[in-house]
């Protein structure tokens, strides 16, 4: 989505073309990790994790990884939650140049990012069918991390074509269908994202505090009281899809849940009304890997699928 991003940096001599292969590096707090995937079948070649000893270590490891990379490959940035902030605001009525330049103004004050620092995207949000007003997801990060970062990148045999926030990505994972899904994904150390998607559409994206050691909590502890609020957000989220929104029901519940306690928590799921529930699969993009080595590098590969979706496509979220 936040095409834009890489487009500032870009080199006037760099030209997208159909790529072989696909990429993505998740920029973490205290690590980098590249999934490398062969385009025609949407297998993973190569996954890597970089371990950083502080901060001052991306820029440098960023640029290692990349030129690891085969010549020409198509690469996608994804930004963990501690590089960006969302806002969400009224569209205004605005020419798209005349918007670009509007909105750091505009969010200057809802967001920790300095003006001057602010580099900023936006897209549509998918509103209920009775909302009389337009509205806009803006997607803000620092332009002091971005452009050593993208420089680097530029520099490399992959052209980088896209960055993308982590928050949103877990879509590409789901089936382009019309019934609509409902996906819980987890990643160490965060907090539990809820996502609604129906064709390949994000209508409903939240995040539960609270339960960001899910993975790590056996199933006892999660059994005095955390299970029971998260059943209690997930109906929440399903009565505001087919309520506010007026929606068709969600078809089925799927689990991103790196969690050895997933199929007790699938059974407590079932046990409560919900019937439709599973463990989301990505083994057929992983061929041979472990349950573990499909936890850690779901997302940067939803990150790589992001770049075969069309350009053409926006994004529509909500909160």
């Amino acid at each position: 989505m936040i095409q834009k991003f890489a487009h500032k940096f870009r080199s006037s001599t760099s030209r997208p073309r159909q790529a072989a292969q696909i990429a993505a590096i998740y920029l973490q707090a205290d690590q980098l990790k590249l999934v490398l995937v062969r385009s025609s079948d949407q297998v993973v070649l190569k996954t890597e994790t970089v371990r950083l000893v502080d901060s001052q270590q991306r820029v440098s490891a960023c640029s290692q990884l990349a030129r690891e990379l085969p010549k020409n490959t198509a690469l996608c940035l994804v930004l963990s939650a501690d590089s960006y902030q969302l806002v969400q605001l009224d569209k205004p009525p605005l020419a798209e140049a005349e918007m670009r330049q509007a909105l750091p103004w505009q969010i200057r004050d809802l967001v920790s990012i300095p003006t001057d620092d602010l580099i900023v995207d936006y897209c549509d949000v998918a509103e209920p069918v009775n909302q009389l007003q337009a509205r806009i997801q803006v997607v803000a990060s620092s332009r002091s991390l971005l452009a050593p970062l993208c420089n680097v990148l530029q520099q490399s045999p992959a052209q980088l074509l896209n960055i993308q926030p982590d928050e949103w990505l877990a879509r590409n994972l789901l089936p382009d269908q019309p019934q609509a899904v409902l996906l819980l994904s987890h990643q160490p150390g965060q907090e539990l994202n809820i996502q609604i998607v129906r064709n390949g559409t994000l209508y409903v994206s939240r995040k539960l505090r609270g339960f960001n050691r899910i993975d790590q909590m056996s199933y006892s502890d999660l059994s005095l009281g955390l299970l029971d609020n998260l059943l209690l957000e997930v109906q929440r989220s399903l009565d505001f899809f087919e309520g506010q929104m007026r929606q068709a029901p969600v078809k089925e519940i799927l689990f991103l849940l790196p969690s050895p306690e997933l199929p007790a928590i699938l059974q407590y799921f079932g046990q409560n009304g919900f019937t439709q529930v599973r463990a989301l699969d990505v083994s057929a993009y992983m061929p041979g890997s472990s349950l573990a080595e499909q936890a850690d590098y779901w997302l940067p590969l939803a990150g790589a699928l992001e770049l075969l979706l069309s350009a053409e496509t926006s994004l529509e979220t909500t909160h």
